[in-house]
């Protein structure tokens, strides 16, 4: 695109200037491109690691699918449907569960929580939950129950307590009116799940002692599935409703978390929307420079005229200092940006309160994607901003531009 002596006089040009005067002016329009495009890395990295942490730790306890019936009655044909989701090839694992809301009690200490009765080995999550036990260990044989962090601290509870639960869907009329079941049982394990909702209402127990405390007898909620891939979910789920008539409804993780991811991504493209004006502010520098440059050089570039360089090769010239100031700012704004974002990351900088932004600190992802979408449009509007002052310079006359003084 340019050639050896537009490069050569490009560089002349913007190195040595009366007073250094166009060299300042150059620098400053290099910072500026050099803030815009760190920010947009920075803060972007900022928004995907978000979503990414956010999605892994929603995962991290939550199934990939789970099948129910409409208006949340019971699922009794466990079977049937079992044999169906055998003949689905990329499910990897399944297993009933039950659900309900109650009551958790520790002598003087109680709280309103979620129960989710679950096999022994923890369902479709149990390798994962057995990663989160923090304190005691992962045993939900019947009589234990494993709870989050936040809701044993709440509770003053620790492994080996015995606690009380309570639940909703079984209730017992009294002289003295409703009367809630409880049912007595011992604390194994504390889980840390990485997520605030869970660490603070989550109660997981033996799906034989929820039943029981639930009047569920041959009934579950459920069933959930992991899939073999979380991003085909609902693929799957659309190949589950074809085979699952109803009353039965097949919902995924995506479905459940819909909103709240939306919600992200939007807010990414409005910040790369917002940032990107911080580049185009900076390109205005690009465009003062190159002005300031052409008037500085108005007598050389009649000279060049009349040494036989074509209008299309001052332009060149031009451009070739334009570009080179703004993509020197977009790539030197591009490695502090990855580097700063890596620093975050590693070292975890930031702390987060939990309860407003579900997680303790603040994640930073760069992606490839993000930082080749940030620096091909910093390119091109660096392009775009030092066309008009490269093509000014062209227009010049030779004997005007020889002439002045």
């Amino acid at each position: 695109m340019f050639r050896k002596p537009e490069i050569f006089i490009g560089l002349h040009y913007l190195r040595i200037t009366r007073k250094g005067f166009i060299s300042f002016l150059a620098s400053f329009a290099i910072a500026g491109v050099f803030i815009g495009v760190a920010t947009l890395i920075i803060v972007i990295g900022i928004m995907s690691g978000f979503h990414s942490e956010l999605r892994k730790r929603i995962l991290g306890l939550t199934p990939h699918i789970l099948i129910t019936r409409f208006y949340d009655q019971p699922v009794e044909s466990l079977s049937s449907i079992e044999e169906k989701l055998k003949n689905v090839k990329e499910i990897a694992n399944y297993a009933p569960y039950i659900y309900t809301k109650g009551m958790i009690k520790k002598d003087i200490y109680t709280d309103g929580v979620v129960i989710k009765g679950i096999p022994s080995d923890g369902g479709v999550k149990g390798k994962e939950l057995e990663k989160m036990i923090v304190m005691g260990e992962f045993d939900l044989d019947t009589g234990n129950v494993l709870l989050g962090t936040d809701l044993a601290a709440k509770l003053r509870v620790l492994p080996g307590d015995t606690i009380s639960l309570y639940s909703a869907l079984n209730a017992v009329e009294t002289p003295f009116g409703m009367t809630l079941i409880s049912r007595k049982l011992i604390v194994a394990g504390i889980f840390d799940a990485g997520l605030y909702d869970y660490n603070t209402s989550f109660v997981l127990a033996n799906l034989a002692d929820v039943a029981d405390l639930t009047g569920f007898e041959v009934a579950v909620s459920g069933i959930e599935a992991d899939v073999k891939d979380p991003a085909k979910a609902p693929y799957v789920a659309r190949e589950l409703t074809g085979v699952l008539s109803y009353p039965f409804r097949v919902t995924t993780w995506i479905d459940m978390n819909r909103s709240l991811f939306s919600a992200l991504k939007l807010e990414k493209l409005a910040m790369f929307i917002v940032l990107i004006l911080i580049v185009i502010v900076a390109s205005f520098g690009i465009v003062a420079t190159l002005s300031m440059l052409v008037k500085d050089k108005t007598r050389e570039i009649g000279v060049l005229r009349s040494l036989g360089v074509t209008k299309r090769g001052i332009q060149r010239i031009f451009l070739f200092v334009g570009i080179l100031i703004g993509n020197l700012g977009a790539i030197l704004g591009a490695l502090f940006g990855i580097a700063a974002g890596e620093l975050i990351e590693r070292l975890h900088l930031i702390n987060l309160p939990p309860g407003v932004y579900f997680i303790d600190r603040l994640p930073v992802l760069i992606q490839a994607e993000d930082v080749v979408t940030i620096l091909l449009s910093a390119f091109l509007i660096v392009l775009i901003a030092s066309f008009y002052p490269a093509k000014k310079a062209a227009s010049l006359p030779p004997s005007q531009a020889i002439r002045y003084e």
